[in-house]
């Protein structure tokens, strides 16, 4: 039997990109199980706003890491990546081809490099007085506190991402070190074929971002988005969430239709070009340009690329 460790295709890109309809090609081609990496396919009910594999698209091959967690939960990436290992090892096991798919860039790095976070508790106080300045000087006004201990981290964290802003400065004072580096690396129990999408221009991404937000109304986006909102309330993890926290702004009376449509447009831009800046920084992806005429060729020219890594 050969020690050689099992491959594992990694499709990752941009939102919009079409990677999800890719992933199922690829895996019925090779006898494969997608595992989703992303950071908020993971929580139930959060269906059309996170554009999620549909039932229809998840009955073509088997799908994990879905709905692993509730809106009013805080899914962490240690989280993922302990149960998404544990998946990866049973694929494997049974002698299937794993393809881990998403554009969650922290959450690839932690199950297929071996990025681990050191534990650190929640600090109560330090939290409770970060939260305070925010609700008195803006999410902002966090960056400003982290950016002298972690520049990196500072860059890196989205705009009005509190959470991850108010972890950050909560790790690095702890360890009195940086957050950006905190992390370590363990060794992976698989080689990884990186296969990234990206858009031949920018303009054409955009116009495939608000598309897809405009169908995902028409399939019912708001009335997600007021469901969950009723049950679960204003939660971290929606507010968080792109298009839901728009219209979440909507049903709160703070937005139009137009702007919530305009700021989840923007915002999801935004969000696609923080993942091109990630995953271009791994030299490992052989990239694929997407164009709205090209998905055989693109299966094809993927399919090449696993034939000279899996199968010879």
């Amino acid at each position: 039997m050969s020690r050689e460790k099992p491959w594992v295709i990694a499709l990752v890109g941009p939102t919009a990109s079409g990677k999800t309809a890719l992933s199922i090609r690829l895996a019925q081609e090779l006898s494969g199980e997608i595992v989703a990496c992303d950071s908020r396919t993971v929580y139930k009910y959060m269906d059309i706003g996170t554009a999620k594999p549909t039932a229809a698209e998840q009955a073509q091959v088997p799908h994990h890491m879905l709905d692993v967690a509730t809106p009013d939960e805080v899914y962490t990436v240690s989280h993922y990546q302990q149960e998404a290992t544990a998946v990866l090892a049973d694929i494997c096991a049974r002698g299937k081809t794993p393809i881990v798919c998403g554009g969650t860039g922290f959450y690839s790095r932690a199950l297929l490099e071996g990025l681990k976070m050191p534990e650190v508790a929640p600090q109560t106080e330090l939290r409770a007085e970060l939260n305070v300045k925010a609700e008195s000087d803006g999410v902002e006004s966090l960056r400003e506190i982290l950016r002298p201990i972690d520049p990196t981290s500072a860059d890196r964290i989205g705009r009005n991402d509190k959470f991850r802003l108010i972890r950050a400065i909560e790790v690095s004072q702890v360890l009195q070190k940086p957050f950006s580096q905190a992390a370590e690396i363990a060794d992976v129990p698989y080689r990884v074929l990186w296969l990234g999408l990206t858009a031949i221009d920018r303009e054409m991404l955009k116009s495939r971002i608000r598309q897809r937000i405009a169908a995902q109304l028409e399939e019912g986006l708001l009335e997600e988005v007021r469901t969950i909102y009723m049950q679960f309330g204003a939660t971290q993890t929606i507010m968080n969430a792109i298009t839901y926290k728009e219209y979440v702004n909507y049903i709160q009376g703070n937005y139009s239709l137009e702007q919530a449509f305009e700021e989840s447009a923007t915002h999801t831009n935004m969000l696609a070009k923080r993942q091109l800046t990630w995953f271009r920084a791994n030299s490992e992806i052989f990239w694929l340009a997407i164009d709205e005429k090209n998905s055989d060729q693109l299966f094809e020219s993927s399919m090449e690329e696993i034939s000279k890594k899996l199968l010879h």
